[in-house]
C-alpha cells in the first residue's frame, strides 16, 4: 500500500501513478499537469483592486464553497489539502483553484509547519 503524495488517500499498487519522482492517486496525477498559479502580483492587486471598487470586505463576494473553505480554516487555526478533501469531497486541483482565489484576496496564505502544510487565514 503506498499513500498519494497530494491528497494522502491509500492506493494499491495498480493504482499509483508517479509523476516527477512522486506517487499521486489517478486524479491528482492529472491535476500534476494543470498548473494553478498561486502567487501572483498583478492577480493580487486586481483582485483587491476589484474589491474595494465594489465595496466587498471580508468573505462578500466569495462562492459558497470559497466561504466554506474560509470558516474551515478559521474554525481550525489552519488546515492541510488531505483534510480539505475529506472535508468537501473535492480533488486537490480543486481545492487549489479556490485557494488561489483566496490568496489572491490576501484571505488566506500557506504556513508550513513541523509536520506540513498548513492552508490558514491572513491576518493583517
Amino acid at each position: 500500500m503506498q499513500t498519494c503524495f497530494s491528497c494522502g488517500i491509500s492506493l494499491e499498487d495498480d493504482d499509483v501513478y508517479e509523476v516527477k519522482g512522486k506517487i499521486f492517486c489517478d486524479d491528482c496525477a492529472m491535476g500534476q499537469h494543470k498548473v494553478t498559479q498561486t502567487c501572483d502580483p498583478s492577480a493580487v492587486h486586481s483582485a483587491k483592486l476589484d474589491r474595494k471598487n465594489s465595496g466587498q470586505t471580508g468573505i462578500d463576494g466569495l462562492t459558497d464553497l470559497q466561504k466554506n473553505l474560509y470558516l474551515f480554516m478559521k474554525d481550525c487555526g489552519g488546515v492541510t489539502m488531505p483534510q480539505c478533501v475529506e472535508k468537501f469531497g473535492l480533488t486537490p486541483d480543486e481545492i487549489s483553484t479556490n485557494m488561489s482565489v483566496l490568496r489572491h484576496l490576501e484571505l488566506a496564505k500557506g504556513q508550513k509547519r513541523a509536520d506540513g502544510v498548513y492552508f490558514v487565514v491572513w491576518e493583517a
